[in-house]
């Protein structure tokens, strides 16, 4: 019965649209509750994170460096004490923001979201106040220890770099194989280095640990330079200089077989020097004593570098030597020769052109052919008992080579002044006798065409032809000539002889003209009063000698009366004349 009521009382609009309400009112306040507990929860956990970051700060281990650091260094002791205190304030107010935190968290979790909201705003202020703590105890605890802090930056360069070099090391263990037990055992120190440095470290023993840092990189640079130097340092003591020592003990070997001297650079010797320092140099570098044994490696290097050079310089001058030898004995044939050739010249004409000094550079001549003769039968035992270096052999070679060049140009030059002598002599004989011939010529001509005058100059020029050819004659009669003298007349004799023949030449010329134009003339001579005067005239100035006068007043007289070809015509009547 009461349920029907209660039925009845629900169907009732009003009482539907209430309950609705109600319904609808309690959704919207779960859903804001739940909203508001979702919020929270967020908040909580940006606050748990800020505390978390707080909380990661590592004060205890930092305090406790410190604590360390103060029994080793009394000046810190009480800024470590304010720092504990600090330390404690802390952790009070850590211990208070836990204690919060959970309440806060149970106030979610049981829905009392005014209560956590409340709590909340508590938690940013306590973590407000706490990060600036926990910031300044940390910048001072970090000044504290800002000497550590520099040594941890130093330490871990130091651990890259080392940790490259082992890389190193391990990539190139085959090529330094050699070393690589000290290469190995020296890491090895290193690490264990490392250890101890934490260890110092750990103990705020900074001091020790700056040492043993110190220590790090000495061995470590150390270390570091065996890997640069080693690689060419193994393969010059492993592989090129044994190389070089084989070819060189091969090459000498050749070279004695071609009879080639090299006894004195004592190759042998020097090769099991070299071999034994070397083999030391090895055990060196196993032991990694790079600058006891790079110095060493190169020098030796050096040696048989040039221990090769001088027997190539051997192999050169002993080629070389053969080729010079034969050119000594074919100077010393050819001087022999040339000195014997001007011996016979010289007892001919020594004394027909004063050249005695010839007698005394042949002596001197003489005395050179001698050693030179007497070093090249030297040079040729040296040859056959191969007992002297090239080198040596062949600069002596070269000296005999320069004094036999010198003692060739002192006889050529003998014999070309002797053979010059000779060859001036027979040419002062033939212009003596063409210059005869030139002076009856001129002889010749002056009577043949009966010169009624001759001047004064021409005598004069034909006296002093004569002293010539007669000076040229004495000279080539004397028991010693002045070729010098000699030379210089004949040369002043033919320029003075040949110019009076010429000048006779033309003066014959212009008479024999003169006399062809007087007789063309003749022809006119009676048909004109003033034609006869000119050569009337013309020849009185033939006759006084004035021949130049003459031929042009017989010509300005011919041409007036003949003025057009009268010169061939004057040339004609000379042919019919003759």
């Amino acid at each position: 019965m009461n349920f029907d009521i209660i039925l009845q009382y629900l169907q009732r609009i009003e009482v539907q649209i209430a309950l609705a309400v109600l319904i609808v009112f309690v959704i919207l306040f779960l859903v804001v509750k739940r909203f508001n507990i979702h919020q929270l929860k967020q908040k909580m956990q940006a606050i748990e994170k800020r505390y978390n970051n707080v909380k990661s700060i590592p004060l205890p281990f930092k305090l406790n460096k410190a604590v360390a650091l103060a029994r080793v260094n009394p000046e810190i002791l009480s800024n470590v004490n304010d720092f504990k205190n600090s330390f404690e304030d802390i952790q009070e107010n850590f211990k208070s923001i836990t204690h919060v935190l959970a309440e806060t968290e149970d106030a979610i979790v049981i829905g009392k979201a005014k209560h956590a909201k409340l709590n909340c705003q508590d938690l940013a202020q306590m973590l407000n106040q706490i990060e600036k703590q926990v910031d300044q105890l940390n910048s001072k605890l970090d000044s504290i220890l800002e000497e550590e802090n520099q040594q941890r930056g130093q330490i871990t360069e130091l651990k890259e770099i080392f940790r490259h070099t082992k890389a190193d090391l391990v990539a190139r263990s085959v090529q330094l194989a050699h070393s690589y037990p000290t290469l190995e055992a020296r890491m090895n120190e290193i690490e264990k280095a490392f250890t101890s440095f934490e260890e110092w470290m750990y103990a705020s023993e900074f001091a020790k640990a700056k040492e043993k840092m110190e220590e790090i990189q000495i061995n470590l640079d150390e270390l570091r330079n065996w890997l640069e130097v080693l690689p060419d340092l193994i393969t010059l003591a492993n592989g090129i200089i044994p190389k070089q020592m084989d070819e060189i003990a091969d090459y000498t070997k050749r070279l004695n077989g071609q009879q080639v001297y090299t006894k004195h650079l004592e190759v042998e010797k020097n090769l099991e020097l070299i071999s034994e320092t070397t083999q030391q140099d090895r055990i060196s570098l196993s032991r990694c004593l790079v600058k006891e044994v790079e110095e060493h490696l190169r020098e030796n290097q050096k040696r048989l570098s040039q221990l090769l050079s001088s027997l190539q310089k051997e192999e050169l001058a002993h080629e070389e030597s053969a080729k010079t030898l034969e050119q000594v004995n074919s100077g010393i044939n050819e001087i022999r020769e040339l000195h014997h050739n001007l011996s016979e010249h010289l007892k001919k004409d020594a004394g027909r052109f004063g050249w005695e000094d010839l007698t005394e550079l042949l002596n001197e001549k003489a005395k050179a052919l001698k050693l030179l003769e007497t070093n090249y039968k030297q040079y040729i035992k040296v040859v056959e008992d191969n007992s002297l270096p090239s080198s040596t052999l062949l600069m002596n070679l070269k000296e005999s080579m320069q004094l036999i060049h010198n003692t060739r140009n002192d006889l050529n030059h003998s014999s070309e002044r002797l053979s010059s002598a000779r060859n001036d002599e027979e040419r002062a004989k033939k212009q003596l006798l063409k210059l005869h011939l030139i002076m009856n010529e001129i002889q010749v001509k002056i009577r043949k065409f009966r010169l009624p005058v001759i001047s004064e100059t021409y005598e004069g020029d034909l006296r002093k032809s004569y002293q010539y050819v007669n000076s040229i004659a004495k000279l080539l009669d004397d028991t010693t000539i002045d070729i010098q003298l000699l030379n210089a007349t004949v040369n002043d004799a033919i320029d003075h002889i040949y110019k009076l023949y010429n000048n006779v030449n033309n003066l014959v010329g212009t008479v024999e003209m003169i006399e062809n134009a007087i007789v063309y003339g003749n022809k006119y001579r009676s048909l004109d009063s003033e034609l006869d005067t000119q050569l009337t005239r013309a020849e009185l100035l033939y006759r006084n000698g004035d021949y130049t006068q003459g031929i042009k007043v017989a010509i300005a007289a011919i041409e007036a009366v003949q003025p057009k070809h009268f010169e061939g015509l004057i040339k004609e009547n000379a042919k019919s004349a003759h």
